[in-house]
């Protein structure tokens, strides 16, 4: 029987709108990040069951999309932990943090920051849940509402995309839509950041 996982980026925030590393730390869904999920939700296939990160920015979205039907938090589908850069400008920290900043961005696999998580860290615990998760809901539809780093990590660990190629397209953008099937033990990417849910005032602006 075949599994089906669908990955759901949370919708746009105040911090993303504004450009500010949010990580573990969280702001607000904009109006328009609330309308990209009601329109996600709009004629959304049923599923068997709900997980979301416990970050305020996910579960909201997932009560959007999914109503009053139970939601499950999952720890590992937190977004990257970044430490001291939280509610940073990325335009101050092009100045204050040069090199790791544009490791960040450019070049992942070298990306040590001096507190919070690498890219390694994220990719493992992400592979592990979606494994773990697939395997729990064999032959069921199930949605997981997450982060860009963590969606990236998942679709990648199928890829076997190395990290040096972390952000390269497609891009994770908010509200989006990634499909995986799990069928005799083989993952499969149905979809990869679908958006076309999004109307004319939901262009994309940016992948994190």
């Amino acid at each position: 029987m075949k599994t089906i996982l669908y990955l759901i980026r949370h919708g746009q925030t105040q911090w993303n709108a504004e450009r500010r590393m949010q990580g573990r730390s969280d702001s607000p869904l904009t109006e328009k990040g609330i309308r990209m999920a009601e329109r996600l939700a709009d004629g959304f296939p049923p599923v068997d069951a709900v997980y979301a990160s416990p970050q305020g920015r996910a579960r909201r979205t997932a009560e959007i999309i999914f109503g009053n039907r139970e939601i499950q938090t999952d720890d590992r589908l937190r977004e990257i932990d970044l430490g001291e850069w939280e509610g940073r400008l990325q335009a101050e920290l092009d100045i204050d943090d040069a090199e790791q900043h544009s490791n960040f961005w450019k070049s992942p696999h070298r990306f040590a920051p001096q507190t919070g998580e690498t890219f390694e860290c994220v990719h493992r615990r992400a592979a592990a849940c979606l494994h773990d998760l697939a395997a729990r809901h064999d032959g069921e539809s199930i949605a997981l509402v997450s982060h860009t780093t963590v969606i990236r990590s998942m679709l990648f660990s199928i890829e076997e995309r190395p990290l040096a190629d972390f952000w390269n397209p497609p891009a994770v953008y908010p509200a989006s839509v990634s499909e995986v099937h799990v069928e005799d033990g083989q993952f499969k990417i149905a979809r990869f950041g679908d958006i076309a849910h999004y109307g004319p005032d939901s262009r994309p602006s940016g992948a994190y």
